[in-house]
């Protein structure tokens, strides 16, 4: 029995190692959302909002050369993330001790562990939320490689759209029970 102990402790510190390694290669959504998608978003809309026109649609004329590039930029940012949590065995909530936004105010948001669960009963279904959220940001890599007006303001105008369908059910579904 005691030549077996050791042995036991180091397939166990092996395994648990593993998981935790397996777990670091997970994406981390609440990362994921703070320094990229809502920054991106963001800045997609401090592009398009100050160039609606008169009519209200988008202004050629109020979209610079510059702009467009950063179109293209923010387009490939929505479009990394979005595969990025698609395509991965599974995501990771927030990090440990890390606080979600609203957690424990009167807009009873979840908390992480919360949202874990939630995350982790329904893969499938975040999977696809994912897949729209990369499939927006092509749709600006398109609308900037094209000058297309239309296509950046369908995007635009969608885009909230596209991050509310998901956070209804994994970040405040008990707010879509009401």
């Amino acid at each position: 029995m005691k030549f077996l102990a050791p042995w036991v402790c180091i397939a166990s510190l092996t395994i648990f190692g593993a998981a935790q390694a397996a777990d670091a290669a997970k994406p981390v959504v609440q990362v994921q959302m703070q320094t990229k998608v809502n920054p991106m978003g963001l800045a997609l809309w401090d592009i398009t909002n100050p160039a609606i026109g008169d009519d209200g649609n988008l202004d050629p004329k109020k979209i610079t050369a510059a702009q467009w590039a950063r179109l293209l930029e923010i387009g490939k940012a929505l479009e990394e993330s979005g595969r990025t949590l698609a395509t991965t065995g599974g995501v990771i909530a927030a990090l440990p001790g890390a606080k979600l936004q609203d957690e424990g105010t009167a807009a009873a948001a979840s908390k992480a562990a919360d949202v874990q669960r939630f995350l982790d009963a329904k893969p499938a279904v975040f999977r696809t939320h994912a897949l729209a959220l990369q499939k927006t940001g092509a749709s600006v890599v398109t609308a900037a490689t094209r000058k297309d007006l239309k296509i950046l303001s369908d995007v635009s105008n969608g885009l909230d759209e596209v991050c509310e369908k998901c956070h209804v059910i994994f970040w405040y579904p008990q707010l879509a029970k009401r």
